[in-house]
């Protein structure tokens, strides 16, 4: 298609019929493609709830949302406490200091995927509501 594309002078391009050719022909692959991811790899899946839950307890990048509170040493003492220690992240903030109830207050996987941060939330989206211009 390039070839095709970079031949075409004074705006008369006699390739033009190859390069719609190609381009077709490229659109039907991607097509076809999408119908086997969907069909080979997506239908019939299910989530193991039990690994997504342990892969949350060992993830040290939540200690993100403790920052903002804690203060960025303090976490970064945490996180490097639960690899050297080879525990979860809860685990090595309880060692460390920091109560459960703050733990589980501010440590929210779910909340940590929309914009906001731990001491300020996130303003709700809806159907006839826009968020602040701020958190764009």
């Amino acid at each position: 298609m390039t070839m095709g594309g970079a031949e075409g002078n004074f705006e008369l391009n006699a390739f033009r019929p190859i390069l719609i050719n190609n381009y077709l022909h490229s659109a039907l692959i991607l097509a076809d493609m999408c119908d086997h991811i969907r069909e080979f790899m997506i239908e019939g899946t299910q989530l193991n709830e039990a690994k997504l839950k342990e892969n949350i307890d060992n993830s040290v990048m939540m200690v993100t949302a403790l920052s903002p509170v804690i203060g960025y040493d303090k976490s970064a003492a945490i996180s490097y406490y639960a690899i050297d220690h080879n525990l979860t992240l809860k685990q090595a903030a309880l060692a460390k200091g920091v109560s459960e109830e703050l733990f589980d207050k501010v440590v929210q996987p779910l909340a940590l995927t929309r914009p906001g941060s731990a001491d300020v939330p996130a303003p709700r989206e809806g159907p006839d509501r826009r968020l602040d211009a701020g958190t764009r």
